[in-house]
């Protein structure tokens, strides 16, 4: 028995429809324009239809009543109201906004414990993909926290962004000097394995030889904000006499400069004004508990990446594994003003005083 292709009637409408269905991007538009589309060239029955736009036949009766009434115009008027454009269905916008306001506060480690909440709290039980696909439209997304001390004060970290172009004129530099002005830090590596993230194949889980083996190096490190370079020395310890030499070797790099080291309060390190500072070597305190206003933080995670997920039997291998990613900041000044490059450190080293030569 032949079947008996469905017939739109309306060549008004088989004119344009090509076109109107290739620049409709709305989800629910895109597909009614399909099955109008499909129904103008009469090559299908209505349930094959039906099936290649997944609606019912009886969805598809409507929607060409509508088109021969009254045309697209007709087809794309909804009778109820939809959610609006990129809101989730099923959730009040208040509660969204609740939802929202959690995520800001990393209140939710799992999906599990959102989809608790919206039980607990607003009696509202759904499964847990659906409270999944709340949680990414809500702008969610799993992220790795950054750890932030308890001792921490935000209004110094603040104090510190705004002032620090009067912690500059502060050390009272002679006019015209040349300055060098680095941000400085160490990172403890070791013959402990890293463990970080890797690609795989999907559905297959990675398994990582891990070797736990506490014998420790030191990586010092110092980014140039205004020209770019990268210095770097691998330490066997961490205490002030390894503090002054590793000034000493930084000095050097530029002989004739005052060298401004921004760093940490750590206990090994040497304070402005201390006799055992290198020559031409100042030294400006971040506040602290704040690392994040140091950008070398976010080096130690890139070195940390290059040698993850290995074993080494030696210090001397470890060492040379971290070359590669080194290299690449030794080589590379645009690399590093990229990690230096921040508004209010670029803006307060611009504001300070212009007597003084900076390079």
């Amino acid at each position: 028995m032949a079947k008996t292709t469905l017939r739109l009637g309306r060549p008004d409408v088989a004119a344009i429809i090509d076109e109107k269905h290739a620049a409709e991007k709305d989800g629910w538009r895109k597909n009614r324009l399909l099955a109008i589309k499909l129904a103008a060239r009469g090559e299908h029955t209505s349930a094959e239809i039906a099936d290649l736009c997944g609606i019912a036949r009886g969805h598809l009766f409507r929607w060409l009543a509508a088109v021969r009434a009254g045309g697209l115009e007709a087809l794309l008027k909804r009778d109820k109201p939809g959610p609006k454009e990129g809101s989730p269905r099923g959730v009040d916008a208040a509660v969204l906004d609740e939802l929202k306001a959690k995520l800001d506060a990393g209140e939710f480690i799992t999906g599990v414990q959102a989809q608790r909440w919206l039980e607990e709290k607003h009696g509202i039980t759904r499964p847990y993909k659906t409270v999944w696909r709340w949680l990414k439209k809500a702008g969610g997304v799993l992220l790795v926290p950054r750890p932030s001390h308890s001792k921490k004060d935000p209004a110094a970290a603040d104090e510190f962004r705004q002032g620090l172009a009067g912690y500059l004129e502060n050390l009272k530099i002679p006019e015209g000097s040349r300055v060098k002005l680095w941000m400085m830090d160490e990172a403890r590596f070791g013959l402990h394995t890293e463990m970080r993230r890797l690609w795989a194949l999907k559905g297959k889980r990675p398994v990582v030889t891990r070797q736990i083996k506490y014998e420790w190096d030191y990586l010092y490190g110092s980014l140039d904000v205004i020209g770019g370079q990268a210095h770097f020395c691998q330490i066997p310890a961490v205490n002030q006499e390894w503090d002054h030499r590793y000034l000493e070797d930084l000095a050097r790099t530029e002989p004739d400069a005052v060298h401004v080291v921004i760093r940490d309060q750590a206990g090994f390190h040497l304070r402005d004004g201390d006799t055992r500072l290198p020559e031409r070597v100042r030294i400006i305190d971040l506040p602290p508990y704040n690392p994040e206003l140091n950008p070398c933080e976010q080096l130690w995670d890139i070195i940390k990446d290059e040698i993850g997920n290995r074993v080494f039997a030696t210090v001397e291998e470890l060492r040379e594994a971290t070359l590669p990613a080194l290299q690449r900041y030794w080589d590379d000044a645009a690399a590093v003003l990229r990690l230096v490059g921040r508004s209010w450190l670029l803006n307060q080293v611009n504001a300070s005083n212009k007597t003084v030569e900076s390079y």
